[in-house]
């Protein structure tokens, strides 16, 4: 009869362990506005398909201190309007949104030194000639 009080008190034990461990640990959101994106996304599923021919030729180099984008040349740098979102997975304070504005060689240049090290997916939408496009990509920032 002891053996049964004695495991029932160990698993009462390990039950209140577990609930006082599981409230101590951040829960973030996604997205602060996660139901107006809800909303939208038919928006973004329409992206998706203008920016899947894309998605390939856009390339991602990075060194030291900089992380580059270089679209391919048939984009019209100077119509390009939109945003770029490096999201971390992890944890929404590493999080970092820059506005997307190309140089005249269709390539944008942007300073590590906000950027922890860590896979982020950066995630880049914009407009282009009354066109949206959008595209995720897995990327790790060294």
């Amino acid at each position: 009869m002891w053996r049964i009080a004695v495991v029932f008190i160990l698993f009462m034990g390990f039950i209140i362990s577990m609930v006082s461990y599981t409230a101590t640990l951040d829960t973030d959101l996604v997205a602060e506005d996660y139901y107006q994106q809800e909303v939208n996304y038919q928006d973004i599923i329409d992206a998706k398909k203008n920016g899947a021919d894309l998605a390939n030729k856009i390339i991602f180099q990075q060194d030291e201190n900089l992380l580059s984008i270089h679209f391919p040349e048939n984009i019209d740098f100077k119509a390009i309007k939109g945003s770029v979102h490096f999201y971390h997975p992890k944890n929404v304070k590493y999080d970092v949104e820059k506005r997307l504005a190309l140089t005249n060689n269709n390539s944008q240049t942007f300073k590590k030194e906000g950027l922890q090290k860590g896979n982020y997916t950066i995630k880049m939408k914009w407009k282009d000639n009354g066109k949206t496009y959008y595209i995720e990509k897995t990327y790790f920032i060294s």
